[in-house]
């Protein structure tokens, strides 16, 4: 035991053939980017008459609405003005504030603050907007935001502000004290997990909630139903791109500091963000940013950014130039604008102003010069509370997002029982979500040994070992691996996988050895010696490679799929059947659609920990999983329980 421990050791400090390397997956993802890049611009370069465009359109909203999968029905509002007060001087710079309460779904409810115009001033119905809020734990209280609220009453329009999930009074997930668990990107974050299992999205639940703030709108007498519009800054600028992509109604929109491009900088700098940004095969579909203004053209739509925002500014103008092409090709490039202010990541003055007087031209056919007086009054955090305990969740019956997608969790888990599929296919169903070719398709892997002197030869061992590495993806991906062969006649091929890294475990390989199997341990793409670490996502709730996920996620690829592929790829390679043993559940769960998928490949399967049900991942909410063990709407179809059983059944 000791002699074979000494040896597994010495590999460790050997020269190896393939280094460390977390930016393996990165680059290989970044590689297929620049292809789908390429696929999106041909079809754009297509785009020559209104009828190609009109076809563009619709094909990217179908998709889009596909994507962020199911909605809830439309249901009554029932809302309520909880208080009504006033700011400003009469006849200066008044204005009117009610404080709304309603129902998105039954018992979901939306905080919101309209901002009316002095009535002595203007009369109704007024042009209505809505803005949706940025990542700021005060919503729609945040000064900025309240601030082109109370800037644009006190000039003629009426505007609905409204909190967003996990923002101002919508926590979704409470402590004891009533206080949120957390609020903001880790939220929607954790929220996005299971929302991802369903085939939703968080951006499923911001969208769902500005459809019925458009409803609320459309319904008040004191409203201009047909000339509604929309604006938001950072994530309210993510929100607003895609209400005024999808909803009709948007006659007029103002999206600040987000619209750049996903075939471009960001990318490439910081990464994939927040859940909401991410939409499900979106880059290998085909839809950048420049789709969510071309989706609408040639409604009026005006892009905004700053200089040293992280979201790239040559990226906004790029996108800018992208859609006013098409707009031009309706013959209205001019509802298509730009705008710039010096700075960072914000929604400055200027842009603030400039989002009103766009506002104005639009909706009210007012093209005028106003300003934002210093001494604008705007209201307080107290205010601006409709709830009276500062919670939805503390309301009597409230629901949350979380409640949502476990109603539906429990809807699919019906139908999948009520189903009465072959074993045949339920296999080609999984491979189609989780994206796995037959066995035939899959590329053959080359080997790549390394050289002898790599393995210590003077040791007393029961195995002689090589290091190699598998390459696959046309060598763009490095599977490391290690091969140790009995001395005496062997007894069997172990094929040896642990999430932490192939030689994670030594005791494990050890005990394997010494009953004469032969034993391959490989990491697999993304694990061990190619694990990737990034920077966004919370390390203990989501694992180190989040933004690796989700760069994967928008080109329509699962971690789970490409995995599956991996091991299938080197079963195929050792010629014989081999048994799995894994350790961890990333790989346990790899595993097992491997042996469901494709089982003349295994002689058994062992893994050290039970494998969590997808159905579990939703039913408890935010509990730590790592996120590359998610695939998209997967439990439109199946779940853990199904390829157990298709396992067995062989």
């Amino acid at each position: 035991m000791l002699r074979f421990t000494i040896l597994l050791l010495g590999l460790l400090f050997v020269p190896s053939l393939f280094a460390q390397d977390g930016t393996m997956m990165r680059k290989y993802l970044l590689n297929e980017l620049g292809d789908a890049q390429k696929n999106w611009q041909q079809c754009y370069d297509s785009l020559k008459t209104v009828a190609d465009i009109e076809r563009y359109q619709q094909e990217r909203k179908e998709f889009f609405r596909k994507q962020l999968g199911k909605m809830w029905d439309r249901t009554p509002l029932n809302p309520q003005i909880v208080k009504t007060f006033s700011k400003g001087t009469p006849g200066k710079d008044a204005y009117r504030v009610e404080l709304v309460l309603f129902e998105s779904a039954p018992q979901f409810y939306v905080t919101g603050a309209m901002f009316l115009p002095d009535e002595t001033k203007f009369k109704p119905p007024y042009p209505g907007v809505l803005i949706v809020c940025g990542h700021t734990k005060d919503a729609k209280a945040t000064p900025t935001y309240q601030g082109v609220a109370a800037l644009a009453a006190t000039n003629g329009l009426a505007v609905f502000i409204i909190d967003p999930i996990d923002q101002g009074e919508r926590g979704q997930r409470l402590k004891e004290d009533g206080t949120p668990l957390m609020w903001g990107t880790r939220a929607h974050s954790v929220l996005g997990a299971g929302s991802i299992l369903l085939g939703r999205n968080t951006a499923t639940f911001e969208i769902g909630d500005m459809i019925r703030a458009l409803d609320y709108l459309e319904n008040r007498p004191d409203i201009d139903a047909k000339r509604l519009g929309a604006t938001g800054n950072s994530g309210g600028g993510t929100q607003t791109a895609y209400i005024m992509a999808l909803d009709d109604r948007v006659a007029a929109a103002v999206s600040n500091c987000w619209l750049c491009g996903l075939y471009g900088g960001m990318m490439t700098t910081l990464g994939p963000q927040d859940a909401e940004q991410n939409i499900f095969g979106q880059l290998a579909f085909g839809m950048d940013h420049a789709d969510y203004c071309i989706m609408r053209a040639p409604k009026p739509t005006q892009i905004q950014t700053t200089t040293k925002d992280f979201f790239p500014v040559e990226d906004a103008w790029a996108t800018a130039r992208s859609a006013k092409r098409i707009f031009d090709r309706f013959g209205f490039g001019e509802k298509l604008s730009i705008a710039e202010a010096d700075g960072p990541h914000d929604w400055p003055k200027t842009l603030r102003e400039a989002t009103v007087r766009w506002m104005l031209r639009w909706l009210a056919e007012r093209d005028e010069m106003i300003f934002e007086a210093a001494d604008q009054p705007i209201c307080t955090l107290e205010e601006l509370r409709c709830t009276p305990k500062g919670e939805v969740l503390l309301l009597d019956g409230a629901r949350s997002a979380f409640d949502l997608n476990r109603d539906y969790n429990d809807e699919l888990f019906a139908a999948r029982n009520a189903g009465n599929r072959s074993d045949d296919e339920l296999r080609s169903m999984i491979r189609s979500i989780v994206g796995v070719r037959k066995l035939d398709d899959i590329p053959t892997l080359h080997e790549e040994r390394s050289e002898a002197a790599n393995v210590p030869e003077k040791l007393d061992a029961v195995a002689s070992a090589e290091q190699f590495v598998f390459r696959a993806e046309n060598g763009k991906i490095l599977l490391p691996s290690l091969r140790w062969t009995p001395k005496n006649v062997s007894t069997g091929v172990v094929l040896y996988l642990n999430g932490s890294g192939k030689m994670a475990d030594l005791n494990q390989i050890n005990e394997l050895v010494r009953e004469n199997k032969t034993v391959y341990a490989v990491d697999l793409r993304g694990l061990g010696q190619t694990q990737g670490v990034g920077e966004y996502f919370d390390h203990a709730m989501f694992g180190t490679d989040g933004q690796d996920f989700y760069l994967a996620y928008l080109l329509g690829k699962s971690y789970v799929g490409m995995r599956t592929e991996d091991l299938l790829a080197v079963a195929r390679q050792i010629g014989k059947p081999v048994e799995l043993v894994t350790s961890g559940e990333t790989v346990g769960l790899v595993a097992l659609h491997a042996a469901a998928l494709e089982p003349a490949l295994f002689s058994g399967v062992q893994w050290d920990a039970p494998i969590k049900s997808w159905y579990n991942v939703v039913k408890e909410g935010g509990s730590p999983y790592p996120i590359t063990n998610l695939v998209h709407g997967a439990l439109l179809e199946y779940d853990v329980p199904d390829l157990q059983r298709l396992m067995k059944r062989q």
